[in-house]
């Protein structure tokens, strides 16, 4: 498949044209990932956009010593490293191959070129990761409310 039809069934090309699909995929990377393969480690900066074209990919949160526990679960079509792509911080988690898996790199430097030419395309690739944050922060603030809510409940019950 080109990488303009994976550009296209991803998060990231959900407002996009298949023209501007097509200016993507000239600039984008492949990585194949095996099985328990780190995409980036936790402190890592690479100012990459990885999108996950297939496979999954687990988020981890490592502690000192090593021990990790699992955020979450990336899906095909979804996104990670947003944030070191947009402001150039290092990466909070490690993230890993779940299975085979291939995603497709997006190199800050090369996404910043298009911007005199293709402007257009990449205020679209922007708005969508944006709109991919907000989903996250809607995620993380409803998982926070119900375990308040279970601490809650937990302590009423005690007293």
């Amino acid at each position: 498949m080109p990488n303009s039809k994976k550009i296209a069934g991803s998060l990231l090309g959900q407002d996009l044209t298949s023209e501007e699909c097509d200016v993507l995929a000239t600039i984008v990377k492949i990585r194949q990932l095996q099985p328990a393969e780190v995409l980036f480690e936790a402190g890592s900066k690479d100012d990459i956009l990885y999108l996950l074209i297939t496979g999954k990919l687990e988020v981890l949160n490592v502690f000192p010593g090593g021990n990790t526990i699992s955020i979450d679960v990336l899906q095909e079509g979804s996104m990670t490293g947003e944030l070191t792509f947009v402001d150039g911080v290092a990466h909070t988690m490690r993230v890993i191959a779940k299975k085979d898996s291939e995603v497709l790199m997006l190199h800050r430097d090369e996404f910043e070129s298009l911007v005199e030419n293709h402007p257009l395309l990449t205020y679209h690739v922007m708005r969508s990761i944006l709109r991919y944050s907000h989903t996250l922060q809607r995620k993380i603030n409803s998982k926070y409310l119900e375990m308040y809510r279970m601490v809650q409940n937990q302590y009423t019950a005690h007293y």
